[in-house]
């Protein structure tokens, strides 16, 4: 796992979990988030690290609780 893998965990684990649960497509949650559909697949493959500022807008563009993102198993 890599620095960025590291600082980036679990919340990426969630949001992709998130993403497949309820059947989104990456580049709607990303507009929503007022992301580019790059940088979210540049966090979800940990080439970029994650903002506190997105992960709330994340949060939302998903429909869940910030709380959600950052539940471990």
């Amino acid at each position: 796992m890599n620095k960025i893998a590291k600082v980036n965990h679990p919340v990426v684990k969630n949001i992709v979990r998130v993403i497949n649960d309820k059947g989104f497509k990456q580049n709607a949650i990303a507009e929503n988030a007022g992301m580019t559909p790059q940088a979210l697949c540049d966090v979800i493959g940990d080439r970029r690290i994650l903002k506190i500022n997105e992960i709330v807008r994340l949060a939302a563009a998903l429909g869940v609780d910030v709380s959600e993102l950052f539940k471990t198993d």
